[in-house]
């Protein structure tokens, strides 16, 4: 009543079922080593991010001191020379009562 099947049969089946195998296999490994290789390349830009993070933290803290602000008016924008005498103005509008000529006078008397 039962029909077995043949060898033949079943060795196709299992060579057809080893085959399918094998290729998901093959492409679910190549799929891995892409998701690992991007892995790695995105762990060394999370620790180069990382350092700039505390570089620009490190900076921040820096800015608006006294030191900053004269380090930056001597090298970016040539201000005042190193170890010159430095004047701040608290109410910078008191110059403008000056005319154009008194402006002057009292930059020059300044400046030397």
């Amino acid at each position: 009543m039962y029909k077995s099947m043949n060898l033949k049969g079943f060795l196709l089946i299992l060579g057809v079922m080893l085959a399918v195998f094998l290729i998901l296999h093959s492409a679910l490994r190549g799929t891995a080593n892409e998701k690992a290789e991007e892995e790695k390349l995105l762990r060394v830009q999370k620790t180069k991010l990382e350092e700039e993070f505390k570089r620009l933290n490190r900076e921040l803290n820096v800015v608006g001191t006294d030191e900053y602000i004269m380090s930056s008016a001597v090298k970016d924008y040539s201000y005042v020379k190193k170890d010159a005498i430095r004047f701040e103005f608290t109410n910078p509008e008191v110059l403008y009562a000056y005319s154009e000529s008194e402006l002057q006078i009292l930059m020059d008397e300044m400046n030397d």
